[in-house]
């Protein structure tokens, strides 16, 4: 029995060294090597899309927050009015350029959705300036294209820019939304002529005792 047993085992170990000596060594090592390759590469493209995800993500993120702050900063400035005077405040820590932009009767009649650009000035920070309307109105008039006489002036917005160069218009019924333009040619041709409406002695400066805050 135990001579039997050998015998097998003996049978067994040739059989083994006989396929390790036919075996293809070379081709499958290659063939290994082409799979541990790929593996790696495969590894290797996962980790470089995770990053350009990531990298994608905080892109993202750093223009929403960017934007944020640009939205939180023109957020501060305001425009209102009565009857009298019509009000620029600017809540915001730099200073603003500001532009009114009105319609009139005669263009409201003929259905002409053009307007007419009236520089403000440079509003310091944490401050207010005042204009009496009737002041607004004679130099909207003046600049009004073609020269005619124009009646029944209505505000459509304010035209502002802050430090960082990128063109807001508060519309008049309170909404806030990005220009396409700094700032209108019209309006700076004024700011060249005549220094805007905070260079009339009817204007009124003040400061705010609330700085840094959306009005």
């Amino acid at each position: 029995m135990a001579a039997t047993n050998r015998i097998r085992g003996a049978s067994r170990f040739a059989r083994l060294r006989r396929w390790y000596q036919r075996f293809d060594w070379a081709r499958h090592t290659a063939v290994l090597a082409a799979v541990v390759a790929a593996a790696s590469l495969a590894i290797t493209a996962w980790g470089t899309y995770k990053s350009a995800q990531v990298a994608d993500d905080q892109l993202a993120q750093s223009k929403a927050d960017n934007e944020k702050d640009e939205r939180s900063q023109s957020a501060r400035i305001a425009m209102w009015g009565d009857t009298k005077v019509s009000v620029v405040a600017n809540r915001s820590l730099d200073p603003a350029w500001a532009a009114f932009f009105l319609n009139d009767k005669q263009r409201r009649e003929n259905h002409d959705n053009t307007v007419t650009y009236v520089y403000v000035g440079v509003v310091p920070p944490c401050s207010a300036v005042s204009i009496p309307k009737a002041v607004i109105f004679a130099k909207a008039t003046r600049f009004a294209q073609p020269h005619e006489p124009r009646t029944g002036w209505l505000f459509q917005g304010l035209h502002f820019m802050v430090n960082d160069g990128q063109g807001w218009v508060r519309w008049n019924n309170g909404a806030l939304t990005k220009s396409e333009l700094p700032h209108p040619s019209k309006a700076l041709q004024q700011q060249k002529e005549d220094g805007g409406l905070m260079a009339d002695d009817r204007a009124k400066l003040k400061p705010l005792s609330e700085c840094g805050k959306a009005d």
